[in-house]
């Protein structure tokens, strides 16, 4: 049985039209929690007081919580109506002094309503909490966290090699491999150890711990679901690109998952083998993606941007990249796939009450969708470079701007 959520005498409109004339968190929370068609981490802001409301509609299951097709002729799986929008989560000037959502998990196990069961990776989430948390902020110090390129993850990393129970296996592991393969695991191994997880796109040690990530992909999971080309690879190559991947579940616990086992070997293998082996891997894909000279080696020579038009034609690129799908600076690529960018942030703003005008923004691109247009690409090397523009709200200042000339389109008759 399949079940979507009723829309009748929905006020979803209205409530972004009502939330457009708020003139206070107050009144933006009220208007927000009536926003049922589309489910959002929205948050807002006036002069003195921040917010946080998740909008949408969401069913009372009676029993399961909808992962899987429930049989449509037993009544136990029927939804019980849906949750009171005042039981959605919020929050409204917490002691902490900011608010702020990357897609990661935002209630815990257990709440009294179900979500969802598909939350991105939380690294984006925490290293906001890193930098939002570090006292008093202006606009300088916002663009400064729109353009990080630090994950939390490589720490992670690094406490999963330190670990009591895996230093000494994974250092056996790595003294058991051939000659050549143990020298290219050490190699891996010290360079992540003292890799500080700024993945800059000049950033040799970037470029191996990715590689890292990549191989180690490969090494655990593409046994069982394997070949490449196989149905069941890419679709767990695409799952891992929408949710919190197996990937990192995986390398940061499941000691036990018998996914550690290699299929293709006679004996069994067990986590610190597998990491010893994806180690070793690591180097070997660079050597063949980026030379022998692993001092030149660059995370921005793997990892791209490239615009292209709706007919798939590239019309700016490719150009290196820095970051990833866990840093504030997003740059995604496709775990198991390659290091293409696939999701990056498209248009930026800020909003600053200390300022007669507070509103600064730029787009990725420029004027979008118009290849006949001067402006089509000129937006992408602000936003490459951090350059932002005002975009003024008071009419003396429209001018300056946007300029003299003025389209008005005007409705037939």
């Amino acid at each position: 049985a399949l079940q979507t959520p009723s829309f009748t005498d929905d006020k979803t409109l209205d409530a972004f039209f009502d939330l457009t004339r708020a003139q206070n968190v107050e009144r933006a929370s009220d208007a927000s929690r009536e926003i049922r068609a589309i489910t959002l981490n929205l948050v807002f802001a006036d002069a003195s007081n921040i917010g946080w409301q998740v909008t949408g509609r969401f069913p009372n299951r009676r029993e399961g919580e909808g992962l899987l097709p429930s049989p449509g002729w037993d009544g136990r799986y029927d939804w019980d109506g849906y949750a009171d929008p005042m039981l959605h989560p919020y929050d409204q000037d917490p002691a902490q002094g900011w608010l702020g959502t990357a897609n990661q998990r935002v209630i815990p196990d257990g709440y009294g309503m179900q979500l969802s069961k598909s939350w991105a990776a939380p690294e984006r989430g925490e290293r906001l909490a890193e930098m939002a948390g570090s006292g008093k902020h202006d606009s300088r110090s916002v663009i400064a966290m729109q353009y990080d390129q630090t994950t939390t993850f490589a720490a992670k990393l690094k406490k999963v090699f330190e670990a009591p129970g895996m230093k000494q296996p994974l250092k056996q592991a790595i003294d058991a491999l051939p000659d050549a393969e143990r020298s290219k695991a050490r190699e891996a191994f010290t360079r992540l150890m003292a890799f500080d997880g700024k993945l800059s796109p000049t950033s040799a040690d970037a470029a191996i711990y990715e590689l890292f990530l990549q191989e180690s992909m490969k090494q655990i999971f593409l046994d069982e679901l394997g070949p490449e080309s196989s149905p069941a690879w890419k679709a767990f190559v695409a799952n891992g690109d929408l949710s919190y991947a197996a990937q990192a579940d995986h390398l940061l616990g499941r000691e036990d998952s018998p996914f550690w086992d290699d299929l293709r070997t006679p004996q069994k293998e067990d986590k610190s083998v597998i990491l010893a082996r994806s180690l070793a891997a690591a180097i070997t894909a660079g050597d063949s993606q980026l030379g022998g000279d692993h001092r030149a080696w660059q995370w921005g020579k793997l990892h791209s941007y490239a615009w292209k038009n709706s007919n798939g034609q590239t019309v700016r690129g490719p150009l290196a990249a820095g970051g990833d799908h866990t840093t504030l600076n997003s740059s995604a690529f496709a775990w198991g796939q390659d290091f293409v960018t696939t999701r990056a942030p498209s248009m930026r703003f800020i909003v600053d009450f200390g300022q007669s005008e507070p509103l600064m923004a730029q787009n990725g691109t420029g004027q979008s969708g118009n290849p006949l247009s001067p402006n089509y690409l000129n937006g992408i090397d602000a936003w490459l470079k951090g350059q932002y523009i005002g975009l003024p709200m008071q009419p003396q200042n429209f001018d300056r701007v946007y300029g003299k000339t003025r389209l008005t389109l005007t409705p037939g008759k």
